[in-house]
């Protein structure tokens, strides 16, 4: 399938939730064109000038007009894709045939204190949270690992890295350690 892509320096996985600001008119086309069809388009990372394999399928889950007339959009992770095919069209817009990649598989483990952990972060962070409103699932182990993904601070080639990946297995033993390490810190 060939959707149209917005590179931006945004992690976004499956059921995340972001708000952007629309003011290109490429940007404008893309939100247009995704709103009448409901197709959505991906949310792809640059790598210098060109753009990275990887990308989410997301869509758009409410507009509005900002206090600077600008056009706001919130979107929300569908799925990851791979992307191929890419290429500009005459406006500067990205396309790309994107491929839905399988979604990780529902974990039986409970995230323990990834979750709590998380939740904190979250209410030390109200502005963050909000985007979620009542979409918060802190007992779900792969939600948790994604929400931590999108806010840690990873280079382009460790988010592609996590977001090719077929489990949850790598970003859990990825995060566990890491706050396992900042807990012995602050100790």
């Amino acid at each position: 399938m060939q959707l149209g892509l917005f590179p931006l320096p945004l992690f976004l996985l499956p059921e995340g939730v972001s708000r952007l600001r629309i003011f290109e008119p490429r940007y404008v086309r893309l939100v247009k064109e995704s709103m009448k069809d409901n197709q959505g388009f991906v949310l792809a990372m640059k790598e210098g000038d060109s753009l990275c394999s990887f990308g989410t399928h997301v869509k758009i889950i409410d507009f509005e007009t900002l206090p600077d007339g600008l056009l706001g959009v919130t979107i929300k992770g569908i799925k990851r894709v791979k992307l191929s095919n890419i290429g500009q069209e005459a406006d500067g817009l990205w396309v790309a045939d994107a491929e839905a990649l399988p979604t990780w598989e529902a974990s039986r483990e409970h995230p323990d204190f990834l979750g709590d952990a998380l939740l904190a972060l979250f209410e030390a962070h109200p502005e963050h949270a909000a985007q979620y409103g009542s979409e918060r699932h802190f007992d779900d182990l792969n939600w948790v690992c994604q929400r931590w993904l999108e806010v840690l601070p990873l280079a382009n080639n460790q988010r592609q890295w996590f977001i090719a990946q077929t489990d949850l297995e790598e970003a859990k033993q990825f995060i566990s350690v890491l706050l396992k390490e900042e807990n012995i810190r602050e100790e």
